[in-house]
Order: C-alpha cells, then structure tokens, then sequence
C-alpha cells in the first residue's frame, strides 16, 4: 500500500482514538466515554462517544443533566492516583428517577481512561488501524483495549466496535476560504474528513485535528483512490482540475455523493465536456451542482457551509454497525445509584 493509499484509508484525525492520543501528544489524559447499552427512550444511541479530559470534552453523550453526571465521574477518575493501566467504570443511569430527565429510559455507559501508560499501546492500535478496523473493549479493568476479531461480537465482558464509529469518508478538494468554512461545520455529522490540495501552503492551521490533510500533485488521482461510496466535495481554485476530479469520480460510479461548487451553467458545461469523455448518463445524473439546499442561499463562505453541511445531513445514510451489550450483562456488571 502507498504513503497516499495508507492515508486516505487509514484513521481519521477525527476518530475517538486520533482525538485521545492528540490528547497524550500533549500530556493530557483523558476518558473515553461509550454508551454501551440502551433501553427506551434515550438522547443518544448505542456507540455515541464522548471524550473529558480534566478542563474540556469533545463530542456528546446527549447533554442534559446526564452528560453533567458522567462528567464528574470521568473527571474523578482521573483525578484518583494509582487506579493501574486500563483504569475502567461500567455505569448505569435512569434517566428519569436518577437523572430527572424527561426520556424515560436508561442507559449504560463504558468508562475508559487512558494516560501515558496506555499511549503506546493505543499508538500502536491506531498504526494498524483501518477504516473497517473494529475495536474490543473490555468493561473491567487491567485488561488492555485490543483488535477484535472479525467474528466477534459485543459480549458480557466486552463492548466492541469500529474505531471509526462508522463515519463516511468525506473528501473535499481544494483548501480554499469555503472548504475552511465547510470543515468545523462537518464535525459530529458522521464523516471522516480528508481536505486535499496541491499547496501545503493553503491548507488551514493544523491545530484543529478536524481533518486529515493530503497534499497531492494531481488530486484527481486521490478521487480515483478513494473508497467506495465516498462523498466528494469539489471546490478548487481551478476549473480545468474541478473537471478532471469530478472525472475520476464519475468514471468509477461507485461514489456516494458528488457536490460540485459553482453555478447551473458551470454543470451544463461539465455535463457536455464529461459526457464526450465517455462519463455513463447515469453517473452525470448523480453530479450535484449547485451545492447546498436552497432554503439557505446566502453566498458567503460561512453560509454556503451552513448550506452544504445541511445538504449532506440530510443526504447521509443511516447506519449503525454497533452491538450493544446484552441486557444480562448490563444488569450484572452495571452499577446502580
């Protein structure tokens, strides 16, 4: 596999796993926190992550009194010296009794705490790592997070799931003032973001770990590479590189979703130039252009993004890869306030 195969189908930055060891990058330990089971009514579904460290958090659980909760107990974790490697908790809440939340249902919620002891562990975890890479995750201590097997599924002792939460990979060609709008604004949406270009010089400041950058000659030859039923967002600064990505793209067919910036004259163009480089009808069909949903029409940056980010919410297939732990399980190792 090549330096550019490895990147473009490898972990997200934006995984649970790249945010943790962002975290260690910088001393900061941090706890996972997973649902792991449900029943009724809940905020979240099985699989929602959140990640607390001692003076932030990174995605959500649901909010609400709920999230306050967890947080305090992540927060005491890391504060308590000497738990050992793989310090973990396995909790249950009520929402309505313990909670005083309105959704009627209760939960359960897998803990995990990792610091510097486990970051080798974890590094080498994610090095191996893929996007169809699933992860077991045993709910009592001392046992170290490990790669599942292809069989197996969540159990009494173990929650497993991809390490990528099953997010769509979504690339965006061109580094441009509207992709840098588009990028935060895909955060949580389920996507797994590479922002590509041809100058190192334009892509955004890497501190925002939001996207994984692939600086490429000839970025058409990323489309041509990328996984199957990718979404693609085409916005470069080059109409002529904008005809040859979304060339690469519809030659293939095997896309989930082609945006293309510009005007309804920029796609009657493109649809007569690809068409004569042998583009199936059927491929065009698919080619959206104008990008984003018309009941957000402003043209700034910030609001075609808005617009765009709508668009593929909406558009995303729904999808859900996950086990959760058996009712047995739950009310055994689950504790109770």
């Amino acid at each position: 596999m090549s330096d550019l195969d490895h990147k473009i189908s490898g972990l997200s930055s934006a995984s649970w796993l790249g945010r943790v060891l962002t975290y260690l990058d910088h001393g900061t330990p941090a706890v996972l926190v997973t649902i792991v089971a449900t029943k009724g009514s809940t905020p979240r579904n099985v699989g929602a992550r959140m990640i607390v460290t001692a003076d932030a958090i990174w995605q959500t659980i649901g909010g609400g009194a709920l999230e306050f909760d967890v947080m305090a107990t992540a927060r005491a974790m890391l504060a308590k010296a000497g738990a050992g490697m793989w310090d973990r908790q396995l909790v249950k809440r009520v929402l309505g009794p313990d909670m005083g939340q309105c959704c009627g249902g209760s939960l359960s919620l897998l803990l995990e705490k990792f610091g510097p002891d486990e970051a080798v562990m974890l590094t080498g975890l994610a090095v191996a790592a893929d996007a169809g890479t699933r992860l077991a995750h045993p709910v009592v201590a001392a046992i170290p997070l490990r790669q599942a097997t292809p069989a197996e599924q969540s159990a009494e002792t173990m929650f497993v799931a991809p390490i990528d939460d099953g997010q769509v990979p979504l690339f965006i060609y061109g580094a441009g003032h509207v992709a840098r709008a588009v990028v935060p604004r895909m955060i949580g949406l389920g996507f797994n973001l590479f922002l590509v270009d041809v100058a190192k010089s334009r892509f955004p400041p890497p501190e925002s770990h939001a996207a994984t950058h692939v600086l490429a000659r000839h970025p058409e030859t990323v489309a041509a590479r990328a996984p199957d039923s990718a979404v693609h967002l085409v916005m470069t600064h080059d109409h002529a590189l904008d005809e040859a990505i979304c060339l690469a793209i519809l030659s293939r067919g095997d896309f989930g979703f082609l945006g293309l910036i510009g005007s309804a004259t920029k796609r009657a163009r493109f649809v007569r130039r690809l068409r004569q480089a042998g583009v199936a009808p059927e491929h065009l069909d698919r080619l959206v252009c104008p990008i984003g949903i018309t009941e957000i029409s402003g043209k700034t940056p910030d609001m075609v993004a808005l617009s765009v980010a709508a668009q593929l919410a909406i558009w995303q297939p729904a999808g859900n890869n996950r086990q959760p732990l058996s009712p047995e399980s739950v009310n055994v190792l689950g504790s109770k306030r």
